[in-house]
């Protein structure tokens, strides 16, 4: 038996045994902005006077968990949510324009002020490394569902 000469160059087949995907039913999700010059502390203070309608509006729309982190002394922030629906949750159609979510006029002004007023939008992190995956990888396990 013959082994067949691989079509892809050592270095494409390192970066695509690099490509990760997460666990099935991952549901969470990481994103990081940078927050305007000037405005973190009333950043801060809204998310700390948060409006029931984001709250109820943004669990209705399938987020269960959030949290947002700040870079000390930076206006770097990130933040980290968890999704029902075992990741399947496609984001924009659950909280973007022309969503259920937005079209509560609360909800739809409290994202035009924060994408406005506040930051540019979010960019998603790419998950390399979760215990999930890589660790009963690592102890023969299977992958949580």
């Amino acid at each position: 038996m013959t082994k067949e000469a691989s079509p892809f160059s050592e270095n494409e087949k390192l970066v695509a045994e690099s490509k990760r995907k997460s666990a099935p039913g991952n549901a969470r999700k990481v994103f990081h902005t940078t927050c305007r010059e000037g405005m973190i502390e009333k950043y801060i203070n809204r998310h700390n006077n948060i409006p029931p309608e984001v709250c109820a509006g943004l669990r209705i729309a399938g987020i269960t968990y959030l949290s947002i982190q700040r870079l000390p002394n930076t206006d770097i922030l990130v933040l980290s949510m968890e999704l029902v629906g075992c990741g399947q949750l496609d984001l924009e159609k659950a909280t973007g324009p022309g969503s259920t979510y937005r079209k509560n006029n609360i909800c739809c002004q409290w994202e035009i002020d924060m994408e406005t007023q506040y930051h540019n939008g979010w960019t998603e992190l790419e998950e390399i490394h979760s215990s999930d995956v890589e660790w009963n990888q690592s102890l023969g396990l299977p992958l949580l569902l």
